[in-house]
């Protein structure tokens, strides 16, 4: 019900056009400069620059053209395709590709418009390059082609196509991740190309910001309509809903930017096979078992478990991430001290680790202070945890979380007590 109020409130009285619609061709844009290729190694690096559109300016068109690096084994055959995205003030993530070449993925990253900080992406050119970093994001006036962002993921879809154009691709194995601006940007791109996206991973961002994010004092700056406008064509959570392939949020519960309503909204708007972690006490970090600087893993990208996600969905190697199907905290029995935590785990590897996380829902998302309690197995996927009889009474969130022997950790919903 929450869902379905929001998104039908954002869309009230919205005059404006869909603004992705023209450009939603699934060609591969025009390569205007090829910058060249070398081989390193087992891979081989391309340096391109594409067109994305042009922009009517005062003194006439000005084009945006877009630097984006493809990355291959340089062994022949045919690879699935990987489209990397960098994060707020970042630009193309190369030596991230060139690790995925490296694993046997065909990977396409470039400088994201409105996500890439200006100032370090001289290749790339276009009327936002003007606009100081992290500003006319949030804007719908004249009309939402004047947001940075939509330069952003017009260029992420554009690069998502040229991925797929290229000859080495199979071409309905191919997948994204993103990182923060650019997990946001993971998001509605495999909302607006979901018939050619097989699988998602995005590391902290989300949609429904209105839901729970650092950016709605940014909204509440709008007008009514424009914020209306910006939610229904730009939030990613409300681009999302058409998406049935599968989708991973690794996310923070101390996350400054996207909060775990958010995470959650944006999870349940989908139709397809969604999973998710939540890092107790993290702010745009990973600190589990499979997450960022994992000592005991091979790091290929950002996380350790992106590997095994993405071999998985795209390789067809290996096994799928746990999953907790159900979770519940009911209320004390007589006999029991505290509130009984249970969950049931789905995994096809040995889990290694099972906790319930829980806080007391009395101080804003940022700076919760999560406890862990560890959980028994039961027998049938369940899992068992006793919170202390001191949060009795008390409104308090909490969830499960497990973590298998590759290592992979995934976590439930968040359950309200009050």
């Amino acid at each position: 019900m929450l869902l379905a109020t929001l998104f039908t409130r954002a869309s009230d009285e919205v005059p404006q056009t869909d603004p992705f619609q023209p450009y939603l061709t699934e060609k591969a844009p025009t390569i205007v400069t090829d910058l060249g290729e070398e081989i390193l190694d087992s891979i081989r690096l391309r340096k391109v620059i594409f067109h994305s559109r042009d922009v009517q300016t005062q003194e006439g068109f000005v084009p945006t053209n877009i630097f984006a690096a493809i990355v291959r084994p340089a062994k022949p055959g045919t690879y699935p395709g990987l489209l990397v995205l960098h994060g707020g003030g970042g630009n193309a993530e190369i030596e991230r590709a060139k690790n995925w070449a490296a694993q046997g993925y065909v990977v396409l990253t470039l400088d994201i418009p409105g996500v890439a900080n200006p100032e370090k992406v001289p290749q790339s050119s276009g009327t936002w390059k003007v606009v100081p970093y992290g500003k006319s994001r949030f804007t719908a006036t004249p009309d939402l082609t004047h947001s940075t962002i939509f330069e952003g993921v017009l260029a992420a879809v554009q690069g998502l196509y040229l991925l797929n154009a290229q000859p080495d691709v199979i071409q309905n194995r191919i997948g994204i991740v993103g990182i923060s601006w650019g997990g946001y940007t993971s998001t509605i791109v495999s909302g607006l190309a979901s018939n050619m996206v097989k699988a998602t991973f995005s590391l902290y961002g989300s949609g429904v910001y209105d839901e729970g994010s650092v950016f709605i004092k940014e909204l509440n700056k709008m007008s009514d309509n424009d914020r209306a406008t910006w939610l229904r064509y730009l939030d990613a959570g409300r681009r999302i809903q058409s998406l049935k392939t599968p989708f991973f949020i690794a996310a923070g519960t101390n996350d400054n930017w996207f909060y775990p309503p958010a995470v959650t909204a944006t999870l349940k708007a989908m139709k397809g096979p969604v999973n998710h972690l939540f890092a107790a006490n993290a702010n745009h970090k990973i600190p589990v078992p499979g997450g960022t600087n994992d000592p005991r893993t091979n790091q290929v990208g950002w996380t350790s478990m992106e590997l095994p996600y993405f071999d998985y969905y795209l390789k067809n190697k290996g096994y799928p991430f746990p999953l907790i199907t159900t979770i519940s905290a009911a209320s004390p029995k007589k006999g029991n001290a505290g509130i009984t935590v249970k969950f049931r785990v789905k995994s096809k590897t040995p889990i290694q680790q099972a906790n319930v996380f829980y806080s007391l829902a009395d101080s804003s998302w940022t700076k919760r202070v999560w406890e862990s309690v560890p959980a028994r197995a039961a027998r049938g996927g369940w899992y068992y945890a006793e919170l202390p009889a001191s949060v009795i009474g008390k409104a308090l969130d909490c969830y499960g979380s497990v973590s298998d022997d590759r290592p992979i950790t995934v976590s439930s919903y968040l359950v309200r007590r009050n």
